[in-house]
């Protein structure tokens, strides 16, 4: 460990770059798509009806059990779909995946096509269940 410390100190020209490229990507992935947020956070934006509900997993997925009130947009759908979603200024649109991997992806997407106030479930529908909370 120590050599490898040494190796950093002699080499900065390298490692400083290495590390400053590397917590820019860090925060870029951390942001990506929209903010993320808990699912205690979800059921308090549902319960002040501030919330649309996009599940973006396959068809079989959404019909073994979702969110409710979650409307089945699956991701490999969603640009041809998005016509689907309506703009709601007073509502955010949360989107959900198994993982919340998949939903930052989906959140540039919308996020270029004029959605503004997109938010993920962080830790998408495997969250929600681990917090065993109610799928229909």
């Amino acid at each position: 460990m120590d050599k490898f410390i040494l190796f950093l100190i002699e080499h900065y020209f390298y490692s400083v770059p290495l590390l400053v490229v590397s917590i820019l990507l860090i925060r870029s992935n951390a942001i990506k798509g929209g903010k993320k947020i808990t699912p205690q956070d979800l059921i308090n934006l549902t319960n002040q009806d501030a919330a649309q509900l996009i599940d973006l997993r396959s068809s079989n997925e959404f019909d073994d059990g979702h969110i409710t009130g979650s409307i089945n947009i699956p991701y490999t759908d969603l640009e041809d779909r998005i016509h689907e979603i309506k703009k709601q200024e007073d509502k955010s649109l949360v989107l959900i995946c198994d993982t919340g991997s998949q939903s930052a992806n989906a959140g540039e997407v919308l996020n270029k096509s004029g959605f503004e106030k997109t938010v993920i479930l962080s830790g998408g529908i495997g969250a929600w269940r681990l917090d065993n909370l109610p799928l229909v």
